[in-house]
């Protein structure tokens, strides 16, 4: 149910302030350990988003390019990925 309420949660409220906002990509990093594997900004650092054409303004989500290196993952987290 957790899931479904963040990818649905911005489809039920299109108000002013954020009719267009929309949920593009979800990252998620599962450990083994209840006390984790590896510390966040470790983590956080391993996910790029990089303009793809540096010259002109960025206006929409494709003006953008996520790169997760997933094979730098520290041992015992996993990396689950929604879009």
């Amino acid at each position: 149910m957790l899931w479904q309420a963040i990818e649905n949660m911005f489809e039920h409220d299109h108000s002013a302030a954020r009719g267009k906002m929309a949920l593009r990509k979800l990252i998620v990093f599962k450990h083994d350990s209840k006390l984790g594997n590896a510390p966040a900004h470790k983590l956080f650092d391993l996910i790029k988003v990089e303009k793809t054409e540096q010259t002109k303004p960025t206006r929409k989500f494709g003006d953008y390019k996520i790169t997760i290196e997933q094979d730098q993952l520290p041992d015992g987290v996993q990396l689950i990925e929604k879009v």
